[in-house]
């Protein structure tokens, strides 16, 4: 009897090791944020202000980065990761449908002069600002915007 369990303890271990190569401790593997939140909030408070609405053409022209008055997709979004397993960064859902009227994931010089307004009607309280709540139409009330 005693032959019969030495086999099945190796195959127990075995099958441990296997089960215990396959779980790795989880890596927050969120993409980077796309460069248009971090160029309109020069606060860095995570919302859009008044004086950041209104300054939003000249800000977004920040990322113009060959000088022809248009942001293109590789403008908008942050350098592909170097980890082949980390997700391609995404823009913000919220920030390009306001910006983007045409949807074809670039800004145009037209789309870029009239920012401003475009970001207007994310202000559903009409307070003046783009808080949390409004840039993260998704999440509940009180929840994190990270």
């Amino acid at each position: 009897m005693k032959t019969n369990i030495i086999p099945l303890v190796i195959t127990a271990l075995a099958i441990g090791h296997v089960c215990a190569q396959g779980t790795r401790p989880t890596v927050d593997r969120k993409p980077p944020p796309a460069l248009l939140m971090p160029a309109l909030d020069t606060d860095k408070n995570g919302e859009l202000s008044a004086t950041e609405i209104s300054n939003a053409p000249t800000a977004l022209l920040t990322l113009d980065k060959d000088g022809d008055g248009i942001l293109s997709k590789k403008e908008i979004l942050p350098p592909p990761p170097k980890d082949k397993k980390a997700r391609p960064p995404l823009p913000s859902p919220v920030l390009v449908k306001a910006l983007d009227e045409d949807k074809d994931m670039a800004l145009s010089g037209d789309e870029i002069e009239d920012a401003a307004i475009a970001l207007g009607l994310l202000d559903k309280n009409r307070d003046g600002k783009i808080d949390k709540n409004e840039l993260n139409p998704g999440k509940p009330r009180g929840a994190s915007a990270t």
